[in-house]
């Protein structure tokens, strides 16, 4: 009996012995083959995150349990810790190969181009997305955005009525795949594509949406990844690009600095920030797969942003409709299918903090479905969940407070930044576009006072500005500029610094090299109203000083005039 007992246990310890040996060769074969790794393992506390989430690419955590990817270097780093680990099938290989070909051929709606329950090749997909806009030339244009690591095309289309003249109508992006084994939102983003097109002219909200918006959609954003295994199959898609980089952890960080993953901005990163700066986006949408939920800003830290509260509405609406149009327990992971990114997991290098932080953009991450490569059999079933949410996410777009924002003198658009004090913080002020001269800013339902604020011209506050829910509440403004009225017609208007800004007494002012002689100073409130007014000599290279203790708590415009000349300054006083 002993003995046998004996045995029992040497059996039982040589099993325990062989487990992590098993799973250390699973993964070193898949880094090989793949360089990528996935894995789960569990954490005694959260607080770990902090500091697994720069180490490796998490991917959902639930209670205690981590899902993860890491190319070679990361899990390197990752076996130090010394955590347990069991390796894991790829989502994209967890599905057998003829699961991810049609399964049926349902009744294609009247002139769309295919029943999209099916994955295109990758030189099908370039076809698709070329013919969307040579049938449609009216309503689509097609947008060359880069290439990938491998010479793969980003590609994205743009709807609306005028593709080629910038109306000023709110600009709405919908991207998807940028983990490129998630493959839900690229067949959805097809989808959409197809039915916007199709039902321009019949469908009175399509023709609505096309006639009124601007809309971006780039249904597939790593190609590299998606069509890893090759240009025929999605069938072994991979997470990251072709150089093992998560591409939605390699973008600036607003907590984090430029390059947050350590690794320079992929061809990606880079074409997609490029198109940013080409246009001007109010809003967009990032989809994701391997959850479901609506994951709002921020990722990087946890700050509540300015317009939580929108937030929630926003992701509530997209939720609870797929809650009435899904099957039983869609789209209910977190808090009922809504998150603030960081309670969830924190993330840094994210596409989605990047967008809100410094292009003014509100973006939200959308997570599709558990199924990350999902069946091709199911895919017109998502349709059928989500698309109404699509719909409802780009007329969000035109809501809140907008209108035109226009030089009182000359009549013609302007570039100002739209400010709400008290409320603004981690830039989530907005702009005009130019050659419009448009804004939108999105609120809360409430009675809101926005500051309208430009360069060479005299800030306006408007209060009160009622905002209801589903509504639009038009405020165009005039602004005056700084030269109206008194000092006649100047050549130049430039800026200069001062410090400490904010401040709290005194400041000095950094002026432009070449300042000297007699300035006129006046400094205004943001309702335009002067409060200090002061003739200064100043001397060559002289940083003249000013109080601005007396002053109550804001931000104050400073002017310093002479001749023709005009500097400006601003500064926040505490």
């Amino acid at each position: 009996m002993r003995k046998q007992l004996c045995t029992a246990l040497l059996l039982i310890f040589s099993v325990v012995l062989a487990y992590p040996q098993d799973q250390r060769k699973k993964a070193d074969q898949y880094l090989k083959d793949r360089n990528e790794v996935y894995f789960k393992f569990n954490i005694s506390d959260r607080s770990a995150l902090a500091d697994l989430t720069r180490i490796v690419s998490i991917d959902d955590v639930r209670g205690n349990v981590v899902h993860a990817y890491a190319n070679t270097k990361q899990f390197d780093q990752f076996l130090k810790l010394g955590y347990s680990y069991e390796v894991l099938t790829p989502p994209s290989m967890a599905v057998p190969k003829e699961e991810l070909m049609p399964q049926k051929q349902p009744k294609k709606a009247a002139g769309t181009l295919t029943t999209w329950n099916f994955y295109p090749t990758y030189e099908q997909y370039v076809s698709y997305m070329d013919s969307f806009a040579i049938l449609h030339p009216d309503i689509c244009r097609l947008i060359d955005i880069g290439t990938t690591v491998q010479g793969r095309e980003l590609l994205a289309v743009e709807i609306s009525d005028s593709v080629n003249i910038k109306q000023g109508e709110p600009e709405v992006l919908l991207t998807s795949s940028m983990h490129g084994d998630e493959t839900t939102g690229y067949i959805l983003m097809m989808h959409l594509i197809d039915s916007l097109l199709s039902g321009y002219g019949t469908s009175p909200r399509i023709t609505n949406l096309v006639n009124n918006y601007e809309i971006y959609i780039n249904p597939l954003a790593n190609p590299d990844g998606t069509y890893h295994g090759g240009n025929n199959t999605v069938w072994a898609a991979t997470r990251e690009n072709a150089n093992g980089v998560d591409l939605n952890r390699n973008y600036p960080d607003p907590k984090d600095g430029q390059h947050p993953d350590g690794n320079a901005w992929q061809p990606e990163t880079v074409a997609f920030m490029a198109f940013a700066d080409s246009v001007h986006l109010n809003m967009s949408v990032n989809f994701h797969g391997g959850s479901e939920v609506f994951n709002y800003p921020w990722d990087t830290w946890n700050h509540i942003p300015a317009d939580d509260l929108w937030w929630q509405y926003v992701g509530r609406e997209w939720a609870d409709t797929c809650h009435t149009y899904g099957p039983p327990g869609y789209f209910t992971d977190e808090n009922n299918g809504v998150v603030r990114g960081i309670v969830w997991y924190e993330i840094s290098g994210g596409r989605q903090d990047y967008h809100n932080y410094f292009k003014n953009d509100r973006e939200v991450t959308v997570e599709l479905s558990y199924i990350k490569t999902m069946y091709t059999s199911q895919l017109i079933n998502y349709w059928d969940y989500n698309f109404r949410s699509f719909f409802d996410y780009i007329e969000e777009a035109s809501y809140g407070i907008n209108g035109q924002i226009t030089d009182s003198v000359t009549g013609q658009p302007l570039s100002a930044k739209v400010f709400i004090s008290g409320h603004d913080v981690d830039n989530s002020f907005e702009y005009s576009k130019l050659p419009s001269g448009w804004y939108y800013r999105y609120l809360d339902a409430g009675a809101w006072d926005l500051s309208y604020i430009a360069t060479g011209y005299h800030t306006k506050v408007v209060s009160g500005i009622n905002v209801a829910h589903h509504q639009a509440t038009r405020q165009d403004v005039q602004l005056v500029p700084l030269t109206f009225g008194g000092v006649g017609s100047r050549t130049e208007v430039r800026e200069f610094q001062v410090y400490p800004n904010p401040a709290s007494g005194m400041i000095r002012l950094v002026l432009p090299d070449g300042i000297h002689g007699v300035y006129h100073l006046v400094v205004y409130d943001m309702t335009g109203k002067s409060c200090l007014s002061s003739d200064l000599d100043i001397q060559p290279n002289e940083l003249p000083s000013l109080n601005m203790g007396s002053l109550p708590a804001g931000l104050y415009q400073l002017n310093l005039t002479s001749g023709k000349e005009l500097l400006n300054a601003r500064v926040l006083v505490k």
